[in-house]
């Protein structure tokens, strides 16, 4: 039986899978709409650091009577292992915020549990060092059909970039005559001060990938290396 009948009928219980600068963020952001989402469940690898993140929600005044939090350690390549965490807490949406090499495990879990999915980076499989255009073959999307026919609503790609990125870029380019755009330039910078002497912006495996790798650009109406 899947234990997300169980959960409260008014709230939805969250699991955010990750324990980084962004897992942190939407723990916190979760805390402050506890009115709509129920008790916040952090899991990752590392439980140490999952402790910190709901101990900096904590030391939020205004979460401090409203937030229930749970921490736990998970390694979310082993598919079976969130199947079993989900289950046993009784979540109803899973908010994958960790690496991007493990979003297929992830979203098999919800499918099999049938459990709200949401992820903020397009999966890669950690096998392949670098995919041609297009990349990375879709993975989630092929899973569509399964997750309507389990009622799964999953929601791929809803972080800043791609995510908002491309909204952004879109509606720009309807808000403008269609003809006169020819190239939409992104910024993408991380201004933060942390002090320390160099840190990615993103998974640090994927970031230096990313000029390690063949680069491909879109001219010409084809992908071009």
């Amino acid at each position: 039986m899947n234990t997300n009948q169980q959960a409260k009928p008014n709230k939805k219980d969250v699991l955010i899978i990750g324990a980084g600068g962004v897992a942190q963020v939407v723990a916190h952001k979760c805390a402050l709409h506890n009115d709509v989402l129920g008790e916040i469940h952090i899991a990752s690898r590392t439980k140490d650091k999952c402790d910190a993140i709901a101990q900096s929600v904590k030391e939020k005044d205004s979460f401090k009577q409203a937030a229930v939090l749970h921490t736990h350690q998970v390694d979310a390549m082993d598919s079976q292992a969130l199947v079993q965490l989900i289950q046993d807490t009784g979540i109803q949406i899973v908010i994958n915020v960790g690496s991007a090499f493990i979003n297929m495990t992830v979203l098999e879990a919800c499918i099999e549990t049938g459990t709200a999915y949401i992820d903020t980076a397009i999966h890669e499989d950690p096998r392949k060092i670098c995919e041609t255009p297009p990349w990375y073959n879709n993975y989630e999307w092929q899973r569509k059909e399964r997750c309507a026919d389990n009622n799964i609503t999953a929601i791929l790609g809803a972080g800043f970039d791609p995510g908002m990125v491309n909204a952004y870029a879109r509606l720009g380019y309807d808000m403008m005559d269609a003809g006169s755009v020819t190239d939409i330039d992104i910024i993408d910078i991380n201004a933060g001060s942390h002090g320390k002497y160099f840190a990615t912006n993103f998974d640090p495996e994927i970031n230096f990938r990313e000029f390690t790798g063949t680069v491909y650009s879109w001219q010409d109406s084809k992908w071009q290396s």
